[in-house]
């Protein structure tokens, strides 16, 4: 497994735990006391700047990493 690698499964798992009932039983009691942020819900911002996170690595995952850049073999042409 490449450091790329490595580095993508970390923040994958990293949103998956902050994502998780345990995590967001905190950032609700944060959100009771801070309902917006910059005028938007708190919880939502959090969520989304999560998952966005996530998303951005997914992208730079296919791009840079050569396991994910092989192509299929079809059977076909040789």
């Amino acid at each position: 497994m490449t450091t790329g690698e490595k580095i993508f499964f970390f923040i994958v798992l990293v949103a998956l735990i902050l994502s998780n009932p345990p995590v967001l039983t905190y950032v609700n009691n944060y959100c009771k006391t801070h309902p917006l942020t910059l005028g938007l819900p708190t919880f939502w911002v959090y969520l989304t700047s999560v998952w966005t996170v996530v998303i951005v690595a997914f992208g730079i995952a296919a791009w840079k990493l050569e396991a994910w850049n092989k192509e299929p073999d079809l059977g076909g042409e040789k």
